[in-house]
């Protein structure tokens, strides 16, 4: 059904990034025509809407510092509607578009000096089961303001059974990370 809309955020149209008042849209993807809106997210929308069929959830990031979920269900009428927002602090700010896989997400979150090193700048690896938490957090020297790509390609039978999340910090000289994961990791 994700032909059927598009989902995308906005700034929260004031100084800073604490503001409450960020929206997210769902448009027509032919027309543009708004079909609904849902506020109350705190600080700009600065990343892509990921979505993932397991959860049949979207997901994305604010630079207010938060982790977000929400549903897009039919109503009654049979329109398109947002709901079932869900919500997770991640102590930073973040434009870094989640990667969700097998019920986790990874996203990068600043630290403290954006371009400061080593001043609380993280990877973060969130359970999505239940309430949503964070499993735990990996230090880097930048911020990592971009989506995570994320490898299968040794989680198989044969292999060692972990997904790897290659991310880049922005700081110079730009030191790539990489996350070895798996389900119950902490």
């Amino acid at each position: 059904a994700c032909e059927d809309y598009v989902l995308v955020g906005t700034d929260d149209g004031a100084r800073g990034y604490r503001s409450s008042t960020a929206q997210l849209l769902l448009l027509d993807p032919v027309s543009g025509k708004l079909l609904d809106a849902m506020s109350g997210f705190t600080g700009d929308i600065r990343c892509s809407i990921c979505y993932d069929e397991k959860t049949d959830a979207f997901y994305f990031t604010s630079k207010g510092g938060y982790f977000y979920s929400v549903k897009v269900q039919k109503d009654s009428n049979g329109a398109w509607k947002l709901g079932r927002k869900r919500q997770l602090a991640l102590g930073g700010m973040s434009t870094s578009t989640p990667v969700v896989y097998k019920g986790r997400a990874y996203v990068g979150v600043s630290g403290d000096g954006q371009f400061t090193p080593y001043s609380g700048h993280n990877i973060i690896v969130i359970d999505l089961s239940g309430a949503m938490s964070i499993a735990y957090r990996v230090e880097t020297q930048g911020y990592p303001q971009t989506s995570g790509l994320l490898t299968t390609a040794y989680e198989g039978e044969a292999r060692d059974g972990y997904v790897y999340v290659y991310f880049f910090d922005n700081y110079p000289p730009g030191k790539l990370r990489v996350l070895r994961d798996s389900a119950g990791q902490d």
